[in-house]
């Protein structure tokens, strides 16, 4: 593949991930806030119709969650560019906060989040080699950018969500779906 795809490719797949990102950032903050409100309305709801103590027993499934680590030798040299400038060993100037990066970028390395990876090399004025990456690194970001925006659907159509966006007449209802679906009777 020529370099001139490659380097469109990758910052086209930034430019979506820095989108999804911030939109994601965005809808966290204030699903935050509604999931706590949810919550103590929907216990509320419960108590006013005698329907018990819905936190008592939840059923919780398991996000045993784990990305692909990077596999490719440019994301790999590039992970280890990022750890060799930012390790807490080396007594750097700036020293809390390129620790915090040096963790970050290994949380990034473990979950296979190159997309973020990126955003730390770029807080400490790293840039990828561009003719060094991949369709495989391409691969990834892409990756990336659904795991993204498959959050962002999860929360638009979570039940605190649905019930945060729905009217007063309508939110007893998403109360009700919400119970019979997580809760036994």
């Amino acid at each position: 593949m020529p370099s001139e795809y490659k380097t469109k490719q990758y910052y086209k797949l930034r430019r979506q991930w820095k989108e999804c990102k911030t939109e994601y950032s965005d809808l966290k903050f204030i699903f935050d806030k509604i999931c706590i409100e949810f919550s103590s309305q929907l216990s509320a709801y419960c108590v006013r119709n005698d329907l018990g103590d819905p936190f008592a027993k939840t059923n919780k499934s398991s996000q045993n969650v784990r990305g692909e680590e990077f596999t490719t030798s440019s994301s790999k040299s590039f992970f280890r560019k990022i750890v060799t400038s930012t390790h807490p060993d080396k007594g750097l100037k700036d020293a809390e906060k390129k620790e915090k990066i040096y963790h970050q970028a290994t949380a990034a390395k473990k979950d296979g989040n190159l997309q973020r990876l990126y955003d730390l090399g770029k807080a400490v004025s790293i840039s990828p080699d561009l003719d060094a990456i991949t369709l495989k690194d391409l691969d990834l970001l892409e990756h990336n950018i659904n795991e993204i925006k498959d959050k962002i659907f999860k929360i638009k159509n979570s039940y605190a969500w649905i019930w945060f966006s729905s009217n007063n007449n309508k939110r007893d209802g998403v109360f009700l779906s919400f119970i019979e679906s997580h809760f036994d009777k």
